[in-house]
């Protein structure tokens, strides 16, 4: 069985030449163990992170707009010339992707979002926050960003789940 985790990062900028990862959320689809890393030294954080991905042997990364999560966490370990210890080599499945065109073809279809899909097929979405993530981390409201975080790991597994059911995939 292929170890498949889910990953969502909140970052205070959506460049990661210019920001930084705030924190990282994964959630281990086997066991159902959700996990925020969180560090006031990102380096540290990201070490503690990939420490645990590898461990842990995941070799599926499941996400909503996961390539976007993918890409900042690449650029941020280069910035500390981090080894990726098997991060960069796991498959990725996109749900947006997925929601656009259901095939992994070209699509011109608008995917909606993670909060639109899990309102619409479960009753609730996002947590709504009082401020955007950069003017939070600002204010050192960091566990308002960790529960956001927490919140979109596991509507981003509902989806998963729902997904593949609907599709048949048998995960």
């Amino acid at each position: 069985m292929i170890e498949r985790c889910i990953l969502d990062i909140e970052t205070e900028n959506l460049d990661p030449k210019q920001g930084q990862i705030v924190c990282i959320g994964i959630k281990d689809c086997g066991s159902g163990k959700s996990t925020v890393f969180y560090d006031e030294n990102e380096e540290q954080m990201l070490r503690d992170f990939l420490s645990y991905f590898h461990r842990k042997g995941f070799k599926e990364i499941i996400g909503y707009n996961v390539l976007f999560d993918i890409r900042f966490i690449f650029g941020r370990c280069l910035k500390y010339g981090l080894v990726s210890n098997g991060f960069f080599t796991a498959r990725h499945t996109d749900l947006m992707h997925i929601m656009k065109s259901v095939k992994p073809v070209w699509s011109m279809n608008r995917p909606g979002t993670l909060d639109e899909w899990t309102e619409f097929l479960f009753g609730s979405g996002k947590i709504r926050l009082p401020d955007n993530i950069k003017n939070l981390f600002e204010q050192g409201k960091i566990s308002q960003i960790i529960q956001y975080n927490k919140r979109d790991v596991e509507i981003t597994y509902r989806l998963w789940k729902r997904v593949n059911k609907v599709l048949d995939n048998g995960n």
